[in-house]
């Protein structure tokens, strides 16, 4: 491996804090602790570890319901984003937003609809804000293979090449739109990098379990955003390892399928195993990573369960602009 210690090291842990964000999302929901629906991302790690480590100061952000976990990437702390989750008062959105609106403007996180795609032409706004101010900045925006069928997102797109926004568009096809596979939607293989060249824009597909093989293909298509060429399209193939919401029986697909991506293809095991092999880390090392990330989660749990809940009488404060 070519990069540095700190950075590989520092990859892991990004990889390592979305999944046990994601797993412990899981167990609270489990516990009637998160009001609404849950969209795990487990095994999709990759993607946004991957990409957010070609970031800089005054980027933006667009992820998305899967992971949620990755705002921790950008620095958004585990006590707000569970506080969120659980709908307290100490949450980004004071527990009004749930699982499906963490932002964070300080972060350069702008934002996402739970209604997928529709606002997919707000980065494109952030773009222009950039291009203005004449910086070399990026916005990055995440979606899904079956997001990528939608047309605001085709229309975000196209806005983006015609002005030549810096915007990487960064599909993490995970194989299913709910319960349609992306081959019963797209004639294409890749939803997103296929289409790219109907924009003008160059596009990546890569194998979005493998973290450095997203940082690299990333890395170049962000090069080149930078140096004022206009937009790019990175696709990511992961799969979904659980249900589109936790509950979803899943009698739509092959749960033999399902456990040969989840063994073989572990973007954090995978990982974490390659590090001890190229003796860029130890087992003790990883071991101690993963410790000091699962006391962090449980103080982060601990606070948001202490946290108050929204007051009837202030529900409504937020809403409308004061």
């Amino acid at each position: 491996m070519s990069e540095s210690k700190e950075f590989l090291t520092g990859l892991y842990r990004d990889l390592l804090t979305v999944r046990l964000f994601e797993e412990r999302q899981i167990e609270i929901y489990a516990l009637g602790k998160v009001p609404g629906h849950i969209h795990s991302g487990v095994g999709e790690e990759a993607p946004y570890a991957g990409v957010f480590a070609t970031r800089k100061e005054g980027d933006y952000f667009k992820i998305t319901h899967r992971p949620i976990g990755a705002a921790a990437i950008l620095g958004m702390p585990l006590k707000t984003m569970f506080a969120e989750v659980m709908g307290k008062e100490t949450g980004n959105a004071r527990g009004r937003g749930g699982v499906l609106h963490l932002a964070d403007k300080s972060k350069g996180m702008i934002g996402f609809s739970g209604t997928l795609g529709c606002d997919a032409g707000v980065a494109d706004g952030a773009a222009l804000s950039i291009q203005m101010a004449g910086t070399d900045n990026v916005v990055y925006t995440f979606f899904g293979d079956g997001t990528a069928n939608r047309g605001p997102v085709y229309e975000a797109m196209n806005l983006a090449a015609v002005w030549q926004l810096p915007v990487l568009f960064v599909c993490n096809n995970n194989q299913f739109a709910i319960s349609t596979y992306a081959s019963w939607s797209s004639r294409v293989e890749h939803p997103a990098a296929d289409r790219a060249a109907g924009y003008g824009m160059p596009s990546r597909a890569v194998d979005g379990t493998d973290v450095l093989a997203v940082y690299e293909a990333a890395k170049e298509l962000v090069a080149g955003i930078r140096a004022g060429n206009g937009p790019a399209v990175l696709e990511c193939r992961t799969y979904r390892w659980r249900g589109h919401f936790e509950g979803d029986q899943m009698k739509y697909r092959d749960a033999a399928v399902t456990e040969k991506w989840t063994r073989e293809k572990d973007c954090v095991a995978n990982f974490g195993r390659s590090l001890v092999a190229d003796g860029v880390a130890t087992e003790e090392e990883l071991s101690a990573i993963r410790a000091s990330i699962a006391a962090e989660i449980d103080e982060a749990v601990a606070f948001a369960e202490a946290s108050p809940e929204p007051k009837p009488e202030e529900i409504l404060q937020g809403l409308y602009v004061d």
